[in-house]
Order: structure tokens, then C-alpha cells, then sequence
């Protein structure tokens, strides 16, 4: 998000609840786990914190965003390591926990809620981009905020989880050599006829400079990734609730 934007304090408020309460389970599943400790699930705890310290960055809490990257090298050492690296692997997710146990109980302190927006619980989104490293990224991003998430990277599946998923919002990226994305929105508007959807479109550049390509598209929402992740699930959350509405 730019220097000069802000979240609005009650939805900021709302996304750290979230993301406190997501990473708490992830330090107690990962602290009950090292009495047998397994490579994989280490390594998924390792991805699970670099996404929780990114969030946090976002978020303007840094102190939780150096703890996270910290479990993450924990994390990424016990994969490698076994036994020999579970002390300071506890050690880091100890302090981890505290922090978060800290930052929840000043939340609550300051009578802030941690419940989820109205209708953002049941909401569905398609994630479609060419890149499915770059999908699966944003619906992870989607996921610790409770939406219920698809990906696709290719038009035709794409089209098949219009059908099989029937998905409230598609969320695609802009710009993808092998993949129509006039045609594809058309197609999934078509698909929801019965019902209410919407299109968000995102990328890497700036609405400025998509200009003449969103009109013909034209999108419910456009959202440069350039404002960040957080920017990009409070618009969703914004569509989310217009639909609801």
C-alpha cells in the first residue's frame, strides 16, 4: 500500500484479528509436532510463516513479521537438521506465540472485534492466473481470510470450475499471453446469469496504464498489486458484501 493510503482502522483491526488467530494455530500444530518431527511438515510450516510475515508487513507489524521469519529459518533448519534443531525451533515459536498472545490481548483490550465481516465466510473466488505459482500465492493470501478458494491457470479449467465451483467473485490477472481475458470474464458472467457475481481484475501495473484494456473488459473492480495484498482482500471483502447486500 502507498505511503500515502491507509486502511480504514476497523478493517485493519479485523485482518489482524484474522491473521493472529490463523497464526496462533499454526505455532500450537507446529509446537505439537516435533516430538516426531517430518521434513514435509516442517517445510509447510516454514511456507505458512514467510506468508504470515508478509501479511504482518502489511499490516504495519513489524515486530510479528521479524518473529515469523525467524520461525521460517526455524522451520527450514528442522527440515534439514531432525532433532538437532528442535530447541531453537521451540525456542522461536515460543517467542512467536508470545507475541501473538500479546497482540491479541491488546486488541481485545481496546474492545476490538475479531469476528468476520457479514457474508465474506461463504463467499467462493476463482483465482486465475497463467502462473500457477503466482495463483496459488494470492488464494493462500484469499484462504487465511476465510474465503473459500479455487484456482485455475489455463481458460478451459477455468470455465469447468465456472460450472462445478460456481464461484461468487473471478479474480484474475490481467495480462496472460495464452489466455483471453475478455472472453473469459464473458464467459463466467454468462455462467452466473442466475445469480449475483462479480469481476476483480489485478496486476502488477497501474490502473493508469491498463486504462484502454479494463474499459473493454470492464471489470466490477480493479486493483493494482502494487497497493499490496492487504489492499487486494479488503476490495474483495468490499464486492463480497455488496453481493450480499
Amino acid at each position: 500500500m502507498h505511503k500515502h493510503e491507509t486502511m480504514p482502522s476497523a478493517m485493519s483491526e479485523t485482518m489482524l484479528a484474522r491473521l493472529l488467530e490463523v497464526a496462533r494455530h499454526k505455532v500450537v500444530a507446529g509446537m505439537a509436532a516435533t516430538g516426531k518431527p517430518a521434513p514435509d511438515a516442517a517445510l509447510q510450516l516454514a511456507a505458512d510463516l514467510h506468508a504470515i510475515a508478509g501479511e504482518a508487513t502489511l499490516l504495519e507489524r513489524p515486530d510479528l513479521s521479524r518473529a515469523a521469519l525467524e520461525g521460517e529459518d526455524a522451520a527450514r533448519h528442522l527440515a534439514q537438521d531432525g532433532a538437532r534443531a528442535v530447541e531453537p525451533y521451540m525456542r522461536s515459536l515460543r517467542r512467536l506465540g508470545y507475541l501473538l498472545q500479546e497482540a491479541s490481548d491488546s486488541l481485545e483490550a481496546e474492545g476490538a472485534s475479531a469476528r468476520r465481516p457479514v457474508g465474506v465466510a461463504k463467499a467462493k473466488l476463482l483465482v486465475v492466473d497463467d502462473s500457477p505459482v503466482a495463483a496459488l500465492a494470492l488464494a493462500d493470501v484469499f484462504e487465511m481470510h476465510d474465503y473459500t478458494v479455487r484456482v485455475a491457470s489455463s481458460f478451459d479449467k477455468a470455465v469447468e470450475l465456472f460450472s462445478s465451483f460456481a464461484p461468487d467473485v473471478l479474480v484474475s490477472d490481467v495480462h496472460m499471453p495464452v489466455l483471453d481475458v475478455a472472453e473469459l470474464c464473458r464467459r463466467f458472467r454468462a455462467s452466473a446469469a442466475d445469480r449475483r457475481c462479480a469481476v476483480v481484475l489485478v496486476s502488477g501495473r497501474s490502473e493508469a496504464e491498463l486504462r484502454e484494456r479494463l474499459d473493454e473488459i470492464k471489470p466490477d473492480v480493479f486493483v493494482s498489486k502494487l497497493a499490496g495484498a492487504v489492499a487486494v482482500v479488503a476490495r474483495v471483502d468490499a464486492v463480497c458484501r455488496d453481493l450480499r447486500a
